[in-house]
C-alpha cells in the first residue's frame, strides 16, 4: 500500500517550503529604490523597495524575460531595462512604452507573477505560495529594545540547507571543527540532554560540553553555560545561551535555501541587558569566524539525499539531535505533502 512517508521525493522539500516564509535579504542592504536578485528554490526572483511598499515577483519581464532586477525604480515604479516597460509595487503593468495606449487586456496579461512579502528582525521574507496559516516564529529578545540586537551577514553555504542544519544542532564537532574559536576549552564527550518533541519541531536542553581544565582559561563566549537549542520546522532554529553569571544571548540560524545543493545563512543575535563580555560587535566578528568554520565543513561532506533519514554511521548520544531533526522533518512532510500537491 503507497503511503504518504513512500511519497517524499527530492522534489517534496521545496513543494512543502514554498508555503513558509525565507529570508533573502537584510532590510539594511535593501533602501528605498533598490532592487535586488535572489535565487529562492531554484526560482530568481527580483526584490525591491517602492514608495508605496515591497515587491517580490519572479526575476523575469513578462515581454522577452529580461531580469527585472538589471532594471531601475523610476517615478515609484519599477523599469524594465530593456523595452521600458514598468511595473508598480503590487505588480501590475502601468505603462508599455511601444503602445501609445496599451490595451487593458495586455495590461492585465502582463502583471508579474508576485509572491508574499515582509520584513521582521531587520529582515525581508518572501513566501512563494500564500497561506495565511504559515506566519515567523516569535523570537521577543529580538523586538525587546533592553536587549541589544544585531544582524549578522548573510553567508552563502555550497551545501544543502539541511546540511547546515545539522551542523548548526551538533555538539560534537565543537573540540575539531571549532578548535580555535567556540571549542577552544570544549570537549569532544555530549552531557546528558533533554530533548522534547513538539508539534513544530523540537527543542534540547543541555549544557555546552566545556572542559573543566585549569590549563585553559577560556572566554566568556567559550565558557560553561546551559543551551536551550529551539528548531521550528523546516529551517528556523534558535539558540538560548544562559552563563553562569545570569547573562543570555539568543541566536537565530535560518538557511534560506538557494537551490538542493546551496543556501545562504542569514542569521543574528541578541544580548541580554549588561552583557559583561565582549562587546556586540566583537561578538559579530567572533561568530563569522564560526560560521566560516561550519561552511568549510558543511562544503566538504557528501551531500544528504532528502528522500533519506541522514547519512552514514550514527552513534548515540552524539548524533541523536541530528538524528531528531531528521525524523521531525520527515513527519513535516509527510503531513504536509497534500497541501503542497494541492499548490501545483
Amino acid at each position: 500500500m503507497k503511503t504518504l512517508e513512500s511519497e517524499i521525493t527530492e522534489e517534496t522539500p521545496f513543494q512543502v517550503m514554498k508555503r513558509t516564509w525565507q529570508p533573502v535579504a537584510l532590510s539594511q542592504d535593501l533602501p528605498l529604490g533598490a532592487l535586488i536578485s535572489y535565487k529562492l528554490f531554484d526560482i530568481d526572483i527580483v526584490i525591491g523597495r517602492f514608495p508605496s511598499g515591497l515587491l517580490a515577483a519572479e526575476d523575469a519581464c513578462p515581454h522577452k524575460g529580461a531580469r527585472l532586477s538589471r532594471g531601475s525604480v523610476r517615478s515609484g515604479s519599477l523599469q524594465c531595462p530593456y523595452h521600458g516597460w514598468a511595473f508598480d509595487s503590487t505588480g501590475a503593468c502601468l505603462n508599455i512604452p511601444s503602445l501609445v495606449d496599451p490595451p487593458c487586456d495586455k495590461l492585465r496579461l502582463s502583471h508579474l507573477h508576485t509572491y508574499g512579502v515582509q520584513e521582521r528582525y531587520g529582515m525581508v521574507w518572501v513566501q512563494m505560495v500564500s497561506d495565511p496559516g504559515v506566519r515567523l516564529p516569535d523570537v521577543p529578545e529580538f523586538e525587546n529594545p533592553a536587549w541589544t540586537f544585531r544582524l549578522g551577514p548573510p553567508m552563502v553555504f555550497r551545501a544543502g540547507f539541511r546540511r547546515e542544519i545539522e551542523n548548526y544542532l551538533d555538539m560534537t564537532h565543537f573540540a575539531f571543527a571549532h578548535s580555535t574559536t567556540l571549542g577552544k576549552a570544549a570537549s569532544p564527550l555530549i552531557p546528558d540532554m533533554k530533548i522534547t518533541v513538539l508539534d513544530d519541531g523540537f527543542q534540547m536542553d543541555a549544557p555546552f560540553p566545556a572542559l573543566a581544565t585549569a590549563h585553559e582559561q577560556p572566554g566568556k563566549l567559550q565558557s560553561a553555560h546551559l543551551r536551550r537549542q529551539r528548531c521550528h520546522l523546516p529551517n528556523f532554529t534558535t539558540i538560548r545561551q544562559t552563563f553562569t553569571d545570569g547573562d543570555e544571548r539568543v541566536l537565530v540560524h535560518i538557511p534560506s535555501p538557494n537551490t538542493r545543493t546551496e543556501c545562504t545563512c542569514f542569521w543574528a543575535l541578541a544580548i541580554s541587558p549588561g552583557f559583561d563580555g565582549p562587546p556586540p560587535e566583537a561578538q559579530i566578528e567572533f561568530a563569522v569566524k564560526v560560521l566560516d568554520e561550519d561552511r568549510i565543513m558543511c562544503e566538504n561532506q557528501v551531500p544528504i539525499s532528502p528522500s533519506r533519514g541522514g547519512w552514514g554511521v550514527l552513534v548515540t548520544p552524539g548524533d541523536t539531535l541530528a538524528n531528531t531533526f531528521q525524523k521531525c522533518f520527515r513527519r513535516y512532510l509527510s503531513e504536509s505533502i497534500p497541501e503542497a500537491d494541492a499548490s501545483r
